[in-house]
């Protein structure tokens, strides 16, 4: 059955990297970005909603984002069912699926109109805390080549944080110039720039720290820094994942662990490896996209 799909929305490039897969799987898919992201995302449209948008620009984003759902077999919310949602239904047959990314369910950010999505989808499986009968959708991430390092004499670790207040980037920094009066290391930090710089910079590190957070769980960076063969370390609960090569940490942890793995740099490849297999295994685009096409296909076929 060929399928179309409206993704609203583009969480951290979400949607877009999940619309190509579902392409190759014969469901056509337009991305619609509902606010500046800043990572500076590809999408097929920039219809923006948010706050400080004029109300007759909003109108008529408003009225393209209707003709695109009309025209569309599902409509794929990103970080919460907007509040517009409650119009789109009432002149829109297809059905919803609402997918959360973290703070708009952990924080109730945007966790309203839940009762218009026919399923939810969690991008992280700490997230099913709050939505026990969602799907759990890792983000799809295409596998890079891996980089050609030309190792120097110091290890060069980084950080990426996309909101640094939520990534425990404070903490990290400092605990990582402390051991740097005993170590000799580089470290990289960088917040706020395109998704192109990000990628940019991470193919250039050893290692990368992900994040401290109390929730157990790794965040887009951790993928993309995996993907290229970095060490990670994170703040996760094994618990949650099958077969994860991160390195767990904690705040009381960090210094130890991350003194370990600087300590084996014979240990660097193996473990680089074994995060790439893992990013395709489990964040491979195709992977990822059969979930949420058999998803759609239920609700759409019942």
């Amino acid at each position: 059955m060929f399928l179309t799909s409206l993704q609203v929305g583009n969480t951290a490039g979400v949607a877009w990297n999940l619309a190509k897969a579902l392409a190759a799987l014969q469901c056509e898919t337009t991305v619609v970005e509902l606010e500046p992201e800043q990572g500076n995302f590809q999408s097929d449209v920039k219809l923006h909603m948010q706050p400080g948008i004029s109300a007759i620009t909003r109108a008529a984003n408003f009225g393209r984002i209707v003709m695109l759902a009309r025209s569309s077999s599902v409509v794929h919310f990103h970080f919460g069912v907007r509040p517009f949602a409650r119009y789109l239904r009432r002149v829109c047959r297809a059905p919803f699926f609402v997918h959360y990314h973290g703070s708009d369910l952990r924080e109730g950010i945007a966790d309203a109109f839940r009762n218009l999505a026919v399923a939810e989808f969690v991008s992280t499986p700490d997230l099913l805390k709050w939505a026990p009968d969602a799907t759990w959708v890792p983000n799809p991430s295409p596998l890079p080549s891996p980089p050609v390092r030309h190792r120097g004499s110091r290890p060069v670790v980084g950080h990426f944080p996309s909101t640094p207040e939520k990534k425990g980037t404070t903490m990290i920094t400092r605990k990582i110039r402390e051991m740097q009066d005993s170590i000799d290391f580089e470290y990289r930090l960088a917040t706020g720039v395109t998704q192109q710089i990000v990628i940019q910079e991470m193919a250039t590190c050893d290692i990368v720290i992900d994040q401290l957070s109390p929730y157990g769980v790794y965040g887009m960076a951790a993928v993309e820094a995996m993907g290229l063969g970095c060490v990670v370390l994170s703040s996760i609960e094994p618990k949650f994942f099958d077969q994860c090569p991160i390195v767990s940490i904690s705040s009381e942890t960090l210094e130890s662990r991350l003194a370990e793995v600087l300590e084996s740099p014979q240990s660097w490849h193996t473990i680089g490896e074994q995060g790439r297999s893992y990013v395709a295994r489990v964040h491979g685009p195709s992977v990822v996209a059969k979930l949420v096409l058999d998803e759609y296909l239920e609700h759409v076929l019942s």
